[in-house]
């Protein structure tokens, strides 16, 4: 399958993002700029890391979204410009969006004070891909994309996300970190300690 929902802290998003940087595989980018301001690639994971240090205006933990351009896979990422409401968006007018069918998505999830969110990757099947080209005629041909390559990598990705793993709850990997949220009463949304099961993976030898 082409996602992946997990349960990780930015201590835990580290030591994928260095895996993921140093495979150099990929071009990582933001999801989307910051109001009228050219779209970010980040060069390391340092660069993603510091994205968590931000905040809403509302004080809530920045959401990193990030979309990954498998190399080889073609076309290149070329930044979409979308237009905003300057009353909605304190004057701004524009901010930029990476988009293409073959890009994978990462999102990555920082702890609330009361609760963690999943992080998450996903990307387009070929089939859903063709499906809903129709639709969306802005962006390149879809039998532009390699999805064979784009495949592989997600596979190797989600790989690195549940091997890192240490429990699961429900269907999803809880990583290191976020087992110690668990363990101190912090809900890993949706579920709650005390009213859910969190299973320890079984040690390998």
């Amino acid at each position: 399958m082409p996602n992946c929902d997990f349960y990780a802290t930015p201590e835990d998003h580290e030591p994928l993002l260095t895996w993921l940087f140093a495979e150099a595989t990929c071009h990582v980018y933001e999801l989307a700029s910051d109001f009228e301001q050219p779209l970010k690639r980040f060069e390391s994971a340092v660069d993603v890391l510091r994205q968590f240090e931000r905040r809403t205006p509302n004080g809530d933990p920045w959401p990193v979204h990030l979309q990954l351009y498998v190399l080889g896979a073609v076309p290149p990422v070329e930044p979409r410009c979308i237009a905003l409401n300057p009353s909605a968006c304190d004057g701004a007018t524009f901010h930029y969006t990476a988009e293409g069918w073959g890009l994978v998505q990462l999102y990555l999830s920082a702890p609330w004070p009361d609760r963690l969110e999943d992080s998450h990757t996903n990307h387009n099947s070929k089939t859903r891909a063709e499906r809903w080209e129709p639709v969306y005629t802005d962006q390149a041909a879809t039998d532009a994309w390699d999805f064979s390559r784009i495949s592989a990598f997600s596979s190797r990705l989600n790989r690195q996300i549940r091997k890192r793993g240490v429990a699961k709850v429900g269907s999803r990997t809880v990583l290191p970190g976020a087992l110690k949220l668990w363990e101190s009463g912090v809900s890993l949304a949706p579920y709650v300690p005390g009213k859910h099961v969190l299973h320890m993976r079984e040690s390998r030898s």
